[in-house]
């Protein structure tokens, strides 16, 4: 059996098998950050957001046989500990622009809530939905566009920037997903299309697969989002240094 690695390999995925039919068969274990369909082979190669999720993952698919449309697949670990622009390229999409685009945080210094992302990438088109997560990279987020221009004038616009002076700053790529699944609307994930969302699952208090991202809601002594531009219009610190 392969290390334990947070890339899963998944075999015998016909081609009636779409990309989302993969997304909700393994959502239910974490976020997932990238997901590669190798057609030619009948597979897919799908990266969680840590290997933790990857093993609950497999743990539970080693006592129940998934399927897909009534045909069955395999997963396994795959040999690769992460997936590259190599790896995507595999299927002709490498870093090829759509609406999803994943979002590292930098040398984050403030907190980076759904809001502050919101208000960073909404001017430069609609923003449906917003998923944040913790992994070893740092603090991430997957963010959906209704149209993939808007996604595209986001990345050339942001990319390399800070959302504060001197710290939180972007790096932006493109997603390879094709739509996000959001289920709660809270300070993790937000569905702006879908504001009747349950702010949490009954008997729960966080949304599962999440990580830790809601540590960064709203810390005390950080300034909020519905303070920044006050804070900074009476001070001499320019804060928001992208919405300035």
């Amino acid at each position: 059996m392969a290390e334990p690695s947070k890339v899963i390999h998944v075999r015998n995925v016909g081609h009636e098998i779409a990309e989302n039919d993969l997304l909700q068969l393994f959502q239910p274990f974490g976020v997932i950050t990238k997901l590669v369909m190798l057609r030619a082979k009948n597979q897919a190669l799908l990266q969680m957001q840590d290997i933790t999720s990857a093993v609950n993952a497999l743990q539970f698919y080693s006592n129940v046989q998934p399927s897909i449309r009534g045909r069955n697949v395999y997963v396994q670990f795959s040999s690769h500990q992460e997936l590259t622009v190599i790896d995507q390229n595999s299927q002709a999409r490498g870093d090829e622009p759509n609406r999803v685009l994943l979002v590292t945080v930098h040398h984050m210094l403030y907190p980076i809530t759904v809001e502050v992302l919101h208000q960073v990438f909404s001017p430069h088109g609609f923003v449906e939905k917003i998923v944040t997560f913790q992994k070893s990279a740092g603090f991430q987020a997957l963010i959906q566009y209704q149209l993939q221009q808007s996604a595209i004038l986001a990345r050339n616009s942001l990319q390399g920037r800070n959302i504060y002076d001197g710290c939180c700053q972007l790096d932006i790529q493109f997603s390879n997903l094709d739509e996000l699944q959001v289920n709660y609307n809270n300070e993790r994930s937000r569905d702006f299309t879908n504001p009747s969302l349950p702010s949490e699952q009954k008997g729960k208090s966080s949304q599962p697969g999440y990580g830790d991202a809601g540590m960064y809601a709203h810390p005390v002594g950080y300034p909020q989002v519905s303070t920044l531009l006050s804070i900074r219009d009476q001070t001499d610190l320019p804060f928001f240094n992208i919405l300035a």
